[in-house]
C-alpha cells in the first residue's frame, strides 16, 4: 500500500491519503465502440492513480488530464435497453417532481444533460406540471426530440451561464456529470450559484465511492470518473459553498442521490461526522481485496475457457475496464472471447485498447458462449429472464453480487 503526497482537490489535506489503484496504458474513453480491431487498439491511453484522501474520503484521479478526454459522435453511454435501468430513471423523475408541492408548477433546469433524456422524461412524468425545461450541455444534438418549449443551451455550464437559469426555476438537477470534473470546487460553486433561495432544491446524483470500495469493485475505477464522492465528502463541499445537503443510496447502492438546499442564515451547517479510522481501513482492505479478486477472476476464465467460449455481458465502462485488467494477466486464448450488449450501436464494433468484439444475445448464443460473466449485479434477473426466453443456457456468473 502506498501512501500519497497529493493533496486533496476538496480540503487540500495531505496526511494519510491512500492510493487505491495505479494503473498505465487505459483508455481514455469507456462508453466508445470502435469500427474495427486495429481503430480500437490504437485508441488513446492515460494513466491513473486513483488517490482517497484520508480526512474527507474524497476519491480522485491524480493523473488526469482534461486535454485527453474528447466526447465525439462515438461516444455512446445509452444504456435505456435495460428495463431495469429505465426504472431508475423513472423512480429518480418522481422524486424530482413530488419535491414540489402539488399546487405549485415545476420550472426545471438540469445541468449536465447530455441528450436530454432525463429532461424530457421529468416534462413527461409530471404531466403538464412541468412549465419550463432547461438544459446545459456542450454535446447535445437532439433538438427535435425536445418537448415543446424546452431549451438546450450548448455550453459547459458556468459562472457566465448562471443568468440563463430563470428566476421562476424550483428544481436544478446534475446527473452523473459531477463525476467527470477535475476541478470540483470550480464546478461545485457553479451548481451552489443559482441557490440564491430555499425554494429551489438542487439534486446531484453520482457513483459512490464508498460502495466501490466496501464490494471491491475495481471495474469501477476508470479514466472518465477522475472525481469520486462520498456522502461524507459531497456533503463537505456543498457546505462549503452555503448549502445543506441530505445523501440517500439508489440504483442499489451504486449511486448516491444528493438533495439540497440553500442553508437559512438562522441556521448553521450540521458537523457531518464520520468515522476516520474505519474508512481509512476500508481503503487498506481494498487495495489487498482487489489484488485477490482480479486473481480469483483470472483464474476463473481460464478454467471456464476450457469449456468454451467466455463473454462479459456489458460493453459499457465495468466490461471495458474488466477485460482490460483481465487481458493484462491472462494467456491470450484463454480469455475472454466477446462481449455482449443490447445496445445495437455499439454490436458489431470493438471494445477500445483489447479490440473485444462486442455482439448480440443472439450472436453469443450462436457462437456456442459457455459461461457469461455479468458486470453489473443490477442486471442479474432480466440477463437471465432474456436467455430463458431464447432457450440459451450458458453459466452465468456477475461481478459483486
Amino acid at each position: 500500500m502506498t501512501n500519497a503526497k497529493n493533496p486533496c482537490p476538496i480540503c487540500a489535506n495531505f496526511d494519510g491519503n491512500i492510493v487505491l489503484v495505479a494503473r498505465k496504458n487505459i483508455p481514455t474513453l469507456q462508453n466508445v465502440a470502435l469500427s474495427s480491431r486495429e481503430k480500437a487498439m490504437d485508441f488513446p491511453t492515460g494513466k491513473l492513480t486513483i488517490i482517497r484522501c484520508a480526512k474527507c474520503s474524497f476519491v480522485w484521479n491524480a493523473d488526469f488530464e482534461q486535454d485527453k478526454i474528447l466526447y465525439d459522435d462515438g461516444y455512446n453511454n445509452d444504456v435505456t435497453f435495460s428495463n431495469y435501468y429505465v426504472s431508475h430513471l423513472e423512480e429518480m423523475a418522481d422524486r424530482i417532481i413530488q419535491s414540489v408541492p402539488p399546487d405549485e408548477d415545476i420550472h426545471f433546469v438540469e445541468i449536465g444533460c447530455g441528450e436530454a433524456d432525463f429532461l424530457r422524461l421529468v416534462v413527461e412524468r409530471a404531466k403538464g406540471r412541468c412549465v419550463s425545461a432547461i438544459g446545459f450541455d456542450p454535446s447535445f444534438t437532439s433538438e427535435e426530440k425536445l418537448p415543446k418549449g424546452a431549451v438546450v443551451h450548448k455550453t459547459f455550464f458556468g459562472p457566465d451561464q448562471v443568468k440563463l437559469v430563470p428566476d421562476a426555476t424550483n428544481v436544478v438537477c446534475s446527473r452523473h456529470t459531477i463525476e467527470h470534473v477535475p476541478d470540483v470546487h470550480s464546478f461545485v460553486s457553479a451548481l451552489a450559484a443559482p441557490m440564491t433561495t430555499q425554494a429551489r432544491t438542487l439534486f446531484v446524483e453520482t457513483p459512490d465511492a464508498n460502495w466501490i470500495l466496501k464490494n471491491t469493485a475495481f471495474q469501477d475505477f476508470f479514466y472518465e470518473h477522475c472525481s469520486i464522492y462520498t456522502p461524507e465528502s459531497m456533503s463537505r463541499i456543498l457546505g462549503e459553498y452555503g448549502l445543506s445537503a441530505k445523501t440517500t443510496a439508489v440504483y442499489g447502492g451504486q449511486y448516491m442521490w444528493t438533495e439540497a438546499n440553500l442553508l437559512a442564515k438562522t441556521s448553521a451547517l450540521e458537523s457531518d461526522e464520520f468515522d476516520l479510522k474505519a474508512a481509512q481501513e476500508l481503503a487498506e482492505t481494498y487495495v489487498d481485496e482487489s489484488v485477490r479478486m482480479l486473481n480469483d477472476w483470472s483464474s476463473f476464465i481460464r478454467k471456464r475457457s476450457q469449456k468454451g467460449p467466455v463473454a462479459i455481458w456489458g460493453a459499457a465502462s465495468k466490461g471495458v475496464t474488466f477485460t482490460l485488467l483481465m487481458s493484462q494477466i491472462q494467456a491470450p486464448l484463454l480469455g475472454i472471447d466477446c462481449a455482449i450488449d443490447l445496445n445495437e450501436a455499439k454490436q458489431k464494433c470493438f471494445m477500445p485498447i483489447t479490440g473485444t468484439p462486442i455482439i448480440s444475445p443472439e450472436a453469443a448464443q450462436k457462437m456456442g458462449v459457455a459461461t457469461v460473466i455479468i458486470m453489473n449485479p443490477n442486471y442479474i434477473d432480466e440477463i437471465k429472464n432474456m436467455a430463458v426466453s431464447m432457450g440459451w443456457s450458458p453459466e452465468f456468473v456477475a461481478l459483486n453480487e
